[in-house]
């Protein structure tokens, strides 16, 4: 593709998603050069020059990127053909400790129960606040939704025998004693709400194929896009390094498994996990593949991933 083709529907400041031959870059258009253009990935605000010559196509139908108040690090994208957002990568230590006060990952450098290898590991990695956050019960998770809606200023999308501000649920978050580990009460979701909450099987893996239909969430190669027992070292790594699939959304498939809203078989006291770990086999980290938990339990390779309406 040439300089030329590529300026007759772009400018500087147009949002694009550009196809070559070894992958797709999106970003905002700085600068068109003389034998390549320069793009910022709105992520994480670093350029990146593709040489025309290596241009198959280009979208400038990019979807908007929104980020979080409370954590401006975090940022949303619009699934496209849906009035959905979803968040760009798993929730982070950083975000969770910001809207619940504390960090119940076991991944983090103040655990005393890392070993001397995890924790020369995690150093490597320039601290922890951009992993997943993990050891997060389901119940933690909608908890944590309600949360982060009320300092978002938005309409909590989940409630307990009618109640929607989880301070008076009677629960105990990150509590690991069978009194104050689940909700005493009807949890009910509100379809109209504007606030955070779990996507379902369906719109978690309608986010995870990205519009692609690769094995894992952006290729068939795990390692491109995943951490998993293969790669990871047993452990978690920090959201985002790996590639995005299609639609801009990262770890999708490894590093954490991701809680969503459904219920196994209708037994409330399961619900289902998605993605796969860091822990898992390559097969556990398909898009297809599906594993549920105990919705009270706190494993350190289970986290999740913000959904909530994009009102356009």
């Amino acid at each position: 593709m040439t300089r030329q083709e590529l300026e007759n529907d772009l400018a500087v400041g147009s949002k694009v998603k550009i196809t070559t031959k070894s992958g797709f870059f999106t970003g905002i258009v700085e600068e068109f050069g003389e034998t390549a253009v320069k793009l910022t990935n709105p992520n994480t605000g670093k350029p990146k020059r593709i040489a025309y010559d290596f241009i198959m196509e280009y979208d400038a139908d990019f979807p908007d990127i929104v980020s979080i108040k409370t954590d401006p690090d975090t940022k949303m994208v619009q699934l496209p053909g849906t009035k959905l957002l979803v968040g760009v990568t798993e929730v982070t230590q950083r975000l969770y400790k910001n809207v619940m006060g504390e960090n119940p990952s076991y991944f983090q450098f103040s655990n005393d129960e890392l070993s001397d290898d995890e924790r020369e590991s995690l150093e490597s990695f320039g601290g922890t606040e951009n992993n997943p956050v993990e050891c997060v019960s389901w119940y933690d998770a909608v908890y944590f939704c309600n949360k982060l809606s009320m300092m978002e200023g938005l309409t909590p999308a989940y409630s307990v025998d009618g109640e929607t501000d989880p301070d008076y649920w009677g629960y105990t978050p990150h509590s690991k004693e069978e009194r104050g580990s689940s909700f005493y009460g009807t949890i009910t979701q509100n379809p109209d709400a504007d606030g955070f909450r779990l996507p379902t099987e369906a719109e978690w893996e309608y986010a995870a194929k990205g519009g692609e239909n690769y094995t894992y969430a952006g290729s068939n190669n795990l390692d491109e896009v995943g951490w998993y027992c293969g790669n990871s070292g047993y452990m978690t790594h920090p959201v985002g390094e790996k590639k995005p699939n299609g639609y801009g959304l990262y770890d999708m498939s490894g590093n954490v498994c991701e809680w969503v809203w459904d219920s196994f078989r209708d037994y409330l006291v399961f619900r289902y996990l998605r993605g796969g770990s860091y822990g898992y086999d390559a097969y556990g980290c398909e898009v297809s593949f599906r594993d549920d938990g105990i919705a009270r339990e706190h494993g350190n390779g289970v986290g999740f991933r913000l959904l909530r309406p994009s009102g356009n």
